[in-house]
């Protein structure tokens, strides 16, 4: 049975998308697994990766695949303006570039010619400035797929959370949360960590509370008794094994100690905070609802790092290396 291909976008050229996508796409593991794809401007490789040992290959389809060692396959997905682009900054022509690479992705993807797609790291500053409608790759994904809804899952081996509310400033987020976004986002995820996690007798879920100490009976906010509470009762009558709201210090000790599959984290640093110091080289970022695997890497696109001496050097591919490996697994695991 041949190799699957997997795609690895390049994410803004302006960061280190385009070099650590190359280095791991050139991993000898992934290509005993799989035949990696790059997906994005071509030109970008050839002027930053040293030329010995190593081919740059774009292709204008995915059948011109050449599969050898040291051969890094590109399918180019050109922009006009590519020439000018500044190593190290947001900027709009960073911005479309990554957003077109993403789009030729998702076309491979649903027409199913990949088994997983790994997005390299975007700047949500670069897609302003291009005039792109969506916050971040999850929304971008979502509404090139048609899907009303998906979840933002972060996971670095076992340990998991899912983030009720996403890329929102802090003082937004109370509002934001309703006692019906929690219980759809947590029986999502649930229904897919059985499936593609093999959790058939349904995952464990920790359910964090908002306001320090989950709010003390509400002495310290009563987000708690209105909104979050009444999210885990529901759950817990659907038959759902989810406990909570608990104070998110005391979660988040019990899920790094084994005692759940799944945190419910119900803003941003809630969640990133906590995974990124337990394991933030393994932080993967999974995208929930989509018709296919879609997995990046946990950090962003490292401006200072690709614009900075020894960028080749310092761009560390193990991340994207771990996106690559989750999203095989998932793939694979989605098919039985």
């Amino acid at each position: 049975m041949p190799r699957p291909f997997l795609a690895i976008t390049l994410g803004d050229p302006a960061g280190i998308g385009p070099l650590v996508g190359t280095r791991a796409a050139l991993d000898p593991a992934l290509r005993r697994r799989s035949r990696p794809l790059l997906v994005g401007d071509a030109w970008i490789l050839h002027r930053l990766l040293p030329r010995g040992g190593l081919t740059v290959n774009p292709l204008p389809s995915i059948d011109d695949y050449l599969d050898r060692p040291g051969v890094a396959n590109v399918l180019h997905v050109p922009h006009p303006e590519i020439r000018t682009l500044r190593r190290g900054a947001p900027q709009r022509v960073g911005g479309e570039s990554a957003a077109l690479s993403v789009r030729a992705a998702v076309g491979l993807a649903l027409a199913g010619r990949v088994a997983a797609v790994v997005t390299g790291p975007a700047s949500k500053e670069s897609f302003r400035l291009a005039g792109l409608p969506h916050p971040g790759h999850t929304e971008m994904l979502a509404a090139l797929c048609g899907v009303k809804k998906v979840e933002m899952v972060m996971a670095a081996g076992r340990r998991r959370t899912v983030l009720i509310t996403r890329h929102l400033p802090l003082k937004n987020v109370p509002a934001a949360l309703t006692t019906k976004k929690i219980i759809d986002a947590v029986l999502r995820v649930d229904a897919w960590g059985r499936t593609f996690l093999g959790l058939r007798g349904g995952p464990r879920w920790l359910l964090c509370g908002l306001n320090p100490h989950a709010g003390d009976g509400g002495l310290l906010g009563n987000e708690e008794i209105r909104i979050v509470a009444p999210a885990a009762a529901a759950l817990r009558k659907k038959g759902l094994r989810i406990l909570g709201p608990w104070p998110a210090d005391v979660a988040w000790a019990r899920h790094a100690a084994g005692e759940s599959d799944f945190v419910a984290s119900l803003y941003h640093d809630q969640g990133m905070i906590p995974l990124k110091t337990l394991d933030g080289r393994r932080l993967v970022n999974i995208t929930v609802g989509l018709p296919f695997v879609r997995t990046s890497p946990g950090h962003g696109t490292a401006f200072d790092v690709a614009a900075g001496p020894r960028a080749e050097e310092r761009a560390d591919p193990a991340p994207t290396l771990e996106a690559a490996r989750v999203a095989l697994d998932l793939a694979r695991r989605g098919l039985r």
